[in-house]
């Protein structure tokens, strides 16, 4: 046996050259080798699949250990965030029709009305007043806008779903901050967050292709199965007892829904400045 690199003479049990110090490699490509190889170019390949073990099994060591100092024993939080995105992205995208779909099936009665108003043959209702007829415009247009913002909302989600899951993440730490609050401050919930979010990814994975091979009725469950961990996963951090999970759980949802109200807020205030903006530079598209 000679070396594939140097034409160096090998001995039959030898795994590296000893001349050029290349591996010998015996082993076909394959999809598992290619993996193997992508989490240990990025020094993620037994640490990361350590760490996302534990952060199923025993989740507040991981954030313990990692919080009090222990740094090398498990992935760099933020690289176990991104690999639980990208993975969510891969899937996501490829099934990118169904995921709309079972996404659009919890609203499907508005959906349908929306469709609806949208397909009208104007031409031939022949028996309504100009006024009427104007009135049914103005709501197919509407309703036609409303589809297209919703189909871009998805597409959108899905195509950044890696850079949104990083967006998101100070929101989550805030409400988790707000919730618990001591003995943790907001720069170490950043990181619980992290490694949270890194997980739940796979519980959205799992909850998406049952949904997508059964019932799109299954994917809610997955939000459930998340607020689950995560409530699970602080109190065994901070060994809450059953009073305390009832009234931290109650806290979460007053913090959630204050924290989506002023996001939804700024996000309208932000829509209606551009959408002025625009209109003040383009009257035309106002007509």
């Amino acid at each position: 046996m000679t070396c594939k690199n140097c034409g160096h003479k090998l001995e039959h049990d030898a795994s590296f050259c000893d001349k050029c110090g290349a591996k010998v490699v015996k082993n076909r490509i394959t999809f598992k080798l290619l993996l193997s190889e992508l989490f240990a170019s990025f020094g993620l390949d037994s640490l990361y699949a350590n760490t996302l073990r534990k952060m199923f099994s025993k989740p507040h060591e991981v954030l313990k250990d990692y919080l009090d100092g222990a740094r090398k024993k498990y992935v760099n939080p933020f690289a176990y965030l991104a690999v639980g995105a990208a993975l969510s992205l891969i899937v996501f995208n490829f099934y990118s029709k169904e995921f709309i779909d079972v996404n659009n099936s919890f609203n499907q009665n508005r959906t349908e009305t929306l469709k609806e108003k949208a397909n009208i043959d104007l031409s031939k209702l022949t028996h309504l007043s100009e006024k009427e007829i104007a009135k049914l415009k103005r709501q197919q247009q509407e309703a036609e806008l409303a589809l297209k913002l919703g189909d871009t909302y998805y597409d959108i989600f899905v195509r950044y779903f890696n850079i949104i899951s990083f967006l998101f993440l100070p929101f989550y730490a805030f409400i988790s901050y707000m919730t618990f609050r001591k003995p943790n401050n907001y720069g170490e919930h950043i990181i619980i967050n992290s490694y949270i979010q890194g997980t739940t990814m796979y519980i959205s994975i799992v909850f998406f292709l049952v949904a997508m091979l059964i019932s799109p009725k299954i994917y809610p469950f997955g939000t459930i199965g998340f607020i689950a961990y995560y409530l699970y996963t602080f109190g065994k951090m901070y060994d809450l007892t059953t009073k305390q999970y009832i009234l931290k759980f109650l806290r979460f949802c007053v913090v959630s829904l204050i924290t989506i109200l002023i996001i939804a807020i700024f996000i309208t205030v932000i829509s209606y400045a551009i959408g002025f903006f625009t209109g003040y530079k383009n009257p035309e598209i106002l007509k």
